[in-house]
């Protein structure tokens, strides 16, 4: 019973002293306005820090999820740009391999219009159009004018003639065939010689070189315009060999020719000069002669 009284004396006590604290607050505010400071105070020092700490681990996931968006996001633009960067050097390499091809083709323009006035590059559709002699087709043919006899030349030299045409096509015998002729002459001296083939498509020879010929290595050899079949004067290869014995009736004389045969690229067709028809028919003449003579 003591004990009950005792309880409930201790609320009434604690309910009175919460009622002065309420009436004074009350009072304060009215008359002081200082519960608008407790109340910052109580704001600032207790309620906010605990808002921030609350709101700490969202802002970590947020920032988190942000940052592995925008990894994403620079992974894709690195890649994007890996791949641009890629492209712009293909094109790159692309323009550079148009401007030396512009140029080459330049050059070569000017080296043949040294030569003729005409002129027209070809390029190689096929580098062996015979299983059996070092002839080669090009692109051009009839419809471009070319004829058959039409000399052909490279940067550096002679490289042959036109032996076969088509409407869109041409064959061309290279002077490096074994069975090839060219008519020369060393330009040092002017001796005149004949220049053919050999086996070795890198090296040309000189047939029937009296062994007291005045030649020597270095010698440049050139096309000498005789049997009118190439223009004269056409470069053709440098004499790399000389062997002259006396017991023997012809020098062994060998030339490096001026244009790489083996490698050929682009070909010059000329048109300021022709292989007259009196020499096409001299040819068949002689070939129907010699006909008779083996039957």
């Amino acid at each position: 019973m003591f004990d009950l009284n005792n309880n409930r004396s201790g609320e009434a006590y604690t309910l009175i002293i919460f009622l002065i604290i309420s009436i004074s607050i009350i009072f304060l505010d009215y008359k002081y306005k200082q519960v608008e400071y407790i109340r910052s105070v109580i704001n600032d020092v207790i309620v906010y820090p605990i808002f921030s700490l609350s709101n700490i681990p969202r802002t970590l996931i947020n920032n988190i999820i942000s940052e592995s968006q925008n990894i994403e996001l620079l992974e894709e633009e690195i890649t994007s740009l890996k791949q641009e960067n890629m492209n712009l050097r293909i094109q790159v390499q692309e323009l550079e391999g148009l401007k030396e091809e512009n140029n080459r083709l330049r050059k070569i323009k000017i080296q043949s219009e040294r030569t003729s006035k005409k002129q027209l590059i070809a390029k190689i559709i096929s580098g062996s159009a015979s299983p059996t002699k070092n002839i080669i087709a090009v692109d051009k043919g009839k419809n471009d004018g070319v004829f058959s006899g039409q000399n052909v030349i490279g940067m550096k030299g002679l490289i042959g003639q036109v032996t076969e045409t088509t409407f869109v096509s041409s064959k061309i015998i290279l002077i490096n065939d074994v069975s090839h002729n060219v008519p020369g002459e060393i330009s040092r001296t002017g001796e005149k010689v004949i220049v053919s083939g050999t086996r070795d498509k890198m090296k040309l020879k000189i047939d029937f070189l009296a062994v007291n010929t005045d030649i020597k290595v270095g010698d440049i050899v050139s096309t000498s315009g005789l049997g009118e079949r190439f223009k004269e004067k056409i470069p053709i290869g440098k004499v790399s060999l000389v062997e002259q014995d006396p017991e023997k009736e012809f020098s062994l004389v060998e030339i490096e020719p001026f244009e790489n045969l083996e490698n050929l690229t682009d070909l010059i067709l000329i048109w300021d000069y022709k292989p007259t028809k009196f020499t096409n028919e001299k040819s068949n003449n002689n070939i129907e002669s010699t006909q008779k003579i083996d039957e």
